[in-house]
């Protein structure tokens, strides 16, 4: 999401070298678009309950159940693992190949 910022800004011409090379390096190392990465947010909304959890495995997209379960601990509960294949195959959905 902040890759949608600065690229608005860069595009307006207000930008620095700075602003540049940080808008390069977000859209070098982005595993889903902002727009894909609010889809994702959206179709966990049913099975977390906290945003920020979900805010945050948007923009990691993890792979694996244990990098998931590490992003989960913020919802205080024990997923099982087919919650967490539910989740990871949400996220696979949007990420870039």
């Amino acid at each position: 999401m902040a890759g949608k910022i600065l690229g608005e800004v860069v595009k307006s011409g207000q930008t620095s070298t700075i602003l540049q090379r940080t808008y390069e390096y977000l859209n070098s190392v982005s595993k889903c678009s902002a727009e894909d990465a609010s889809k994702i947010v959206e179709e966990l909304d049913g099975l977390l309950s906290k945003e920020e959890t979900k805010v945050m495995i948007a923009s990691i997209c993890p792979k694996t159940h244990e990098e998931l379960r590490t992003l989960l601990t913020l919802e205080g509960k024990t997923y099982t693992t087919e919650e967490l294949d539910r989740v990871l195959e949400i996220v696979r959905k949007y990420v870039k190949s």
